[in-house]
């Protein structure tokens, strides 16, 4: 069995399954035979909602617009987040639906790994925010919508190993790139913009955000609000404001699609990879379970 549970969710545009597999490819090449003890997967968390968007997009392409890829782009991060909060509290909506695949995906991830295996999870643009919904109803002890109404899903014991884990209690570290957190928070008063808890409540990780300073989806997390500040690890900048090279670049979108790419992530991802193997060195190696994102290359 894996060693060592790694998540990745994809952000706006279409759903591309993968979207994560050159990390995913330069971590196993890293890690020489210990690669053997990942299990890799991605989290297509926003494909029911894929069809509608295509629909409303070709449609509207009837008429003369310009800057046709940037309106694409902005109508899947849009469309994907406003689809899911205009039914939350809606049985098989659009917010419990994403959540399902979510929860589907971490099932998956138990059979291949304990229970008890860790987790690092990676989470892009409007993911980042999906994935924050999910963790925060999964911390609540009782919620009235979504995946965890009612306690969860039947048939997994409340407290048991694999609800822990299903509820992400086994998180080790959280990489969100590019979030959009504060696109849907900041109209909010300060108090009443409330992160995830990362060290309270049977939950201990290390949540790291990247944004790159010409993204304007990206942003930094703990100037938020003061609960942000406490959960947030840090605040990475991909490209430094000092430099001078691609200070005229200005707002771009390329900016937004290159964080799996970037080699600060990769870089981080790799340390804090190797430290929890070595945490877990006592455990026998396993080979990895072959997935859709696991095949070897």
């Amino acid at each position: 069995m894996a060693d060592l549970v790694i998540l990745a969710a994809p952000g706006m545009g279409a759903v591309d399954e993968s979207f994560a597999e050159p990390l995913f490819a330069a971590l196993r090449e890293q890690l020489g035979d210990d690669a053997s003890r990942l299990y890799c997967d991605t989290i297509l968390c926003q494909g029911h909602l894929q069809t509608n968007i295509e629909r409303v997009f070709e449609g509207m392409q009837r008429r003369d617009m310009d800057f046709l890829r940037a309106r694409k782009f902005m109508l899947y991060g849009m469309a994907e987040s406003a689809a899911q909060m205009n039914d939350l509290q809606q049985r098989d909506g659009n917010y419990e639906k994403t959540q399902q695949a979510i929860y589907l995906t971490l099932q998956r991830a138990a059979e291949a790994a304990a229970d008890t295996a860790p987790v690092i999870l990676l989470s892009h643009s409007v993911g980042c925010p999906i994935l924050s919904n999910y963790l925060w109803d999964a911390q609540r002890p009782s919620i009235n919508h979504g995946l965890w109404r009612d306690g969860g899903p039947r048939g997994v014991h409340k407290g048991s190993a694999r609800d822990l884990f299903l509820r992400l209690k086994t998180l080790s570290h959280w990489y969100t790139l590019g979030a959009t957190n504060p696109l849907w928070t900041a109209a909010l008063a300060r108090d009443q913009i409330q992160a995830v808890t990362a060290d309270t409540r049977g939950y201990s990780f290390r949540w790291k955000n990247f944004y790159h300073p010409d993204d304007l989806f990206g942003w930094p997390l703990k100037p938020l609000s003061p609960s942000y500040n406490q959960a947030v690890y840090r605040d990475y900048e991909t490209r430094p404001l000092a430099d001078w090279n691609a200070a005229h670049w200005g707002p771009q979108l390329v900016s937004h699609g290159g964080y799996w790419d970037c080699d600060m992530v990769r870089e981080q991802l790799l340390t804090d990879v190797r430290e929890v193997l070595k945490k877990a060195r006592a455990r026998p190696a396993a080979p990895a379970a072959r997935t859709r994102a696991t095949a070897a290359v």
